[in-house]
């Protein structure tokens, strides 16, 4: 299994030197925000805050050229797909039989776009610059039981993996002569369908893998659990903590009390 399968890009920069629960603290309140705010502005701001973060924090451009790849596409069906779905009131701009656009609908287009885009590289944050088991000890911490921070951490583990084996198997088949580029949009998606079947196997025969492998560890047993190395907050975290909660609420405040 390729390291690339991981969303973790390593680092040694402050960012990756703060506590989990710093990180994941910052992500539930960008994600909080980005839910509570219908501001164009207030969107666009978290969705470059987020990004500049991880650069400053030592992340190469190229992973987040790599993020950016696999969110485009569903950015670019909700900007298409929720004006036309969803119109709004207000005076046509373009009307071609049923299908009418207008101005409120392609901004609530544009709104949803960047509230996924923003909610997205904010949970990204703690994801892409954690290692999976400091990232499982600080959802523990934080207090979720191990399991449901072990279930987490494998979940965004092999979020990669389960990617990598979709492209292995549609290069293969393309190898073998399957043409999935000729025809119309339900001629491709019935071509595909072998394709989603052999991912299907693949990804029970990984899942079955992983799990006598996490048997054969010990996952499960009703014993207390000792770490080889553990985290702890440090002055640097409190301070960080201290200086996310207040932005927060100076936002808040900047939101509901003007």
């Amino acid at each position: 299994m390729s390291a690339s399968a991981d969303l973790y890009a390593p680092g040694r920069s402050w960012l990756y030197r703060l506590d989990p629960r710093v990180k994941l603290w910052f992500a539930l309140l960008g994600i909080v925000l980005c839910v509570i705010t219908s501001r164009l502005d207030m969107l666009f701001g978290m969705l470059i805050a987020s990004q500049a973060i991880l650069l400053l924090g030592g992340l190469p451009p190229r992973e987040l050229g790599l993020v950016w790849r696999s969110l485009i596409p569903v950015v670019a069906i909700i900007l298409i797909w929720q004006p036309i779905l969803t119109p709004g009131s207000g005076t046509a701009l373009l009307q071609i039989g049923p299908v009418r656009l207008t101005e409120s609908g392609l901004l609530l287009g544009v709104r949803y776009a960047l509230r996924i885009a923003a909610a997205a590289f904010t949970a990204l944050v703690p994801v892409l610059t954690t290692p999976t088991n400091r990232l499982v000890r600080g959802l523990q911490k934080a207090g979720l039981p191990y399991t449901w921070g072990m279930a987490i951490g494998l979940a965004l583990r092999y979020l990669g993996t389960v990617g990598e084996l979709y492209t292995t198997i549609s290069e293969a088949q393309q190898a073998r002569g399957w043409d999935l580029s000729r025809g119309g949009m339900l001629k491709r998606a019935r071509a595909a369908v072998p394709t989603l079947i052999a991912l299907i196997i693949a990804s029970l025969r990984l899942s079955d893998s992983l799990a006598v492998g996490l048997a054969a560890r010990g996952f499960g047993l009703k014993r207390q659990r000792t770490w080889w190395h553990d985290i702890a907050l440090s002055r640097t975290d409190w301070l960080a903590l201290i200086l996310i909660t207040a932005v927060f609420i100076g936002i808040l405040a900047a939101l509901y009390l003007h």
